[in-house]
C-alpha cells in the first residue's frame, strides 16, 4: 500500500482504497477507475501478513549505507519505467 501510495503521488494520481483484506482496490479518484486490485495467482505458497528487511547486519559488518531513502528508490523505479516504455 505505501510503494502504491507513493507512486500514485510521482503520478499525480489522487488514490483512495475500497473494500478490505482480498478485496481491497485502488482507485483513481478523478476518473473512478480501479487502477489496482489484489491478484491471488500472485500470492506465496506460504504467504506472510508482513515482511520487512533489517539492514542493521550489513551496516555493521559491511559498513553498508543504503544511497537513496524509500520515496527516492519509488521515484527512481517510476522513471525508469517511463524511460523503458518510451524506448519500446
Amino acid at each position: 500500500r505505501e510503494f502504491i501510495e507513493e507512486v500514485c503521488k510521482i503520478l499525480n494520481i489522487d488514490i483512495k482504497w475500497s473494500g478490505k483484506g482480498l478485496n481491497e482496490k485502488g482507485i483513481d479518484k478523478k476518473t473512478g477507475s480501479i487502477i489496482i486490485e489484489i491478484n491471488p495467482k500472485y500470492f506465496r505458497p506460504n504467504e506472510v501478513s508482513s515482511l520487512c528487511g533489517d539492514s542493521s547486519r550489513a551496516r555493521k559488518i559491511l559498513n553498508w549505507k543504503p544511497k537513496c531513502n524509500f520515496k527516492e528508490l519509488v521515484r527512481i523505479m517510476v522513471e525508469a519505467d517511463f524511460k523503458k516504455e518510451k524506448n519500446n
